[in-house]
Order: structure tokens, then sequence, then C-alpha cells
């Protein structure tokens, strides 16, 4: 398993996609009561659920939206009942979905497909076939390992070989690229963003802070010494971030 669980108030939310009789469940955070369980059609993924509200008329709500290969999904987060659903895109999804703005944005590489979804939060039925609800579709941008940051109204997608696409997040269009580095090193942490600026650091310790914009603008380059793979954490102004070795935390001293 790669996916992790999600605590949205009460509730725990558990995805769990294998060979056979895969599911998305709901605990209570309290008890470890199960108080749904849906049945989900799809082989073995690695992302994670993200809780988003939904929208339907006058409707409003909180839905636990999953990324897939064969299934991915929108589910109501009281009931569990399938609100959404939509097939395709790459064989191996890790990225977790992200939202902003009204638009709940998934995406995945492997194989021969690498789309971005952004879809709008009053989705319902079948996508696959009728894509009204999706605001607008990347085919060949997507991520493999990383989840995509959205912020400022803008969506910072990295591949695994350190070529960053940003995209203007209401329509799609694809304000620049750029590689980060030389390319002798992979990205597998995801992208973060606080004070005004955006971090993204390779799996050499090596970390670009970029100035957040529709412009490529490099602020500094750090090295850590040691290998980063996973994503950094930010809590009261200090950035956490887990290396092979070392766990360090920077931020200014009080």
């Amino acid at each position: 398993f790669a996916s992790s669980p999600v605590i949205f108030e009460d509730t725990v939310i558990i995805q769990a996609d294998v060979q056979k009789n895969s599911f998305l469940a709901a605990l209570d955070v309290r008890t470890g009561k199960e108080l749904w369980r849906t049945p989900r059609a799809d082989v073995p993924t690695w992302s994670t659920p993200a809780v988003v509200p939904y929208t339907a008329g006058d409707a409003k709500g909180w839905q636990v939206v999953v990324n897939g290969w064969k299934h991915i999904g929108g589910y109501d987060l009281k009931t569990g009942k399938e609100l959404w659903k939509l097939k395709g895109g790459g064989d191996i999804p890790v990225p977790t979905p992200v939202f902003l703005d009204g638009l709940v944005v998934i995406t995945s590489a492997h194989g021969q497909a690498r789309p971005i979804y952004a879809i709008r939060t009053d989705a319902s039925g079948d996508l696959t076939e009728n894509r009204s609800a999706i605001a607008w579709t990347q085919e060949r941008t997507g991520n493999y390992m990383q989840t995509p940051l959205l912020t400022g109204g803008l969506g910072y997608f990295c591949f695994d070989n350190g070529v960053l696409t940003v995209l203007q997040l209401t329509t799609g269009e694809k304000l620049y690229q750029q590689r980060l580095g030389g390319g002798s090193s992979g990205f597998s942490s995801s992208a973060v963003a606080a004070g005004n600026q955006v971090y993204i650091t390779n799996e050499d310790g090596h970390s670009f802070v970029l100035a957040p914009g529709p412009a490529y603008k490099v602020l500094a380059e750090n090295d850590l010494g040691e290998t980063v793979m996973a994503t950094p954490a930010i809590s009261d102004s200090v950035l956490y971030i887990r290396g092979g070795k070392h766990l360090f935390a920077i931020g200014v001293r009080p």
C-alpha cells in the first residue's frame, strides 16, 4: 500500500485499491467503527484520497475524490454513494487529487497516457462519455510521482526528470515549461508553497526556490547533502524536510 489514510473532522477515509475487491471506506476516528464501504472497479493504485467541496444546485457538502486508472471518482462523504466517475490515464496513478477555485485537478502518468483533468465540483454521472463537467484537459503534461501544486490561480506540474510545467488553472493554458537542474537527478517529492515562494527538491537533496507566477524565476538553490524522496511539510513558518539520514527543520530562529 502507498495510499495514506485521511482524517476529515470525525471520519477516517481509507482507499484500498488491490487486485480483487477494491474499496473506499469511512471509519469513525474515535472508535474505528466502519461507517460505510463502497466497492471500486479498479486494480492496485497508489494515490491518497482528497476531501473537497461538492456543489449541485442548492445542495452543498463534501465529497471524497480518488485517483485511479479504471475508476477515478467522487463519493459523498456522508454515505459513500458514488457521485461521478471517470476512466483513463496512466496505469500507475500516484498523485493525490488537489482542489482550488472550484476545480478538482487529477493527474497520472505511466504507460501510454499522462493526462491532467480539471473537473468542476458539481460533476455527476459518467464523465468518460459525457465530459461537460470537465473544464479542461491536458493530454501529455501529467505527473507520475509528484502531486501537483495549485496556488495563486496556477498549477505547477513537475515531471520525474525535473521538467516543470506551469498552467493557468482556469483554462489549462501553458504559461511556461522549464527544466530544473541539469537532468541528472530524479524528482519524487511534491512541490510546496509558503511565504510567497515555491519549493521543489530533487532526489539528490538539491532544492529550487521559485517565485510564484506566470514567469520562470529562480530565487535560490540549496543543497541538503543527502537523498530526499519525501514531500516537505510546513508548520508555523518552519519547513520540515525528511532526508535519507536526517530530519531538517528550516526557518528563522526565535
